[in-house]
């Protein structure tokens, strides 16, 4: 459940950009007072963990079987399931990622943050995300997923082709080099 605070926060990184965010713009835009955003963030990091965690946790609760398909086509599909569970927050992903990488402070957050949601998309898959292969499938699928969003950002197309088939090419790439880096 989304709570107001959230949704006030969320609009004013959606108009200002993430550089630009802070809970008193927040509390301003929204008359929720300061310490309502106090008792449910601890830094403005959080504002953007708590959607990449809703984002898993739709992608989660939605899943189907992936009996009978292979580990790309098992992981593409819940990666797209990914961005269509992203589209109704694409305005604010668009003005994160301009903004985040700037701001360097947050950085080590949002990568603990993108391993912890792949290492969650590969148990969905069924492929094991602990220990030393696990850490290279996660970092590997993270990359992918990384280069796959900006891709998203920019595919405007209903059906997303373009996103669907830099995915697939991306997959493709990781089952051949599988064998070597035991990545799929």
């Amino acid at each position: 459940m989304k709570s107001q605070a959230f949704e006030a926060c969320l609009s004013v990184i959606e108009k200002e950009g993430w550089k630009e965010f802070s809970f008193a713009k927040a509390s301003q835009a929204s008359d929720i007072p300061l310490y309502v955003f106090h008792e449910q963030f601890s830094s403005p990091s959080d504002v953007m963990i708590h959607l990449f965690r809703l984002i898993d946790q739709e992608v989660l609760e939605q899943l189907d079987s992936f009996e009978g398909l292979s580990p790309k086509d098992t992981l593409f599909d819940i990666l797209m399931s990914r961005f269509d569970a992203a589209q109704p927050y694409k305005a604010i992903l668009k003005s994160f990622w301009r903004d985040w990488l700037r701001l360097s402070t947050d950085a080590p957050t949002f990568a603990c943050q993108g391993l912890s949601s792949m290492a969650w998309m590969l148990e969905a898959a069924g492929l094991k995300a602990r220990g030393l292969k696990g850490f290279m499938r996660t970092q590997a699928l993270l990359a992918l997923y990384l280069l796959t969003l900006r891709t998203w950002l920019t595919d405007d197309s209903p059906d997303l082709g373009k996103t669907m088939a830099f995915l697939d090419k991306g997959l493709l790439k990781l089952e051949k080099a599988a064998p070597f880096l035991n990545v799929i």
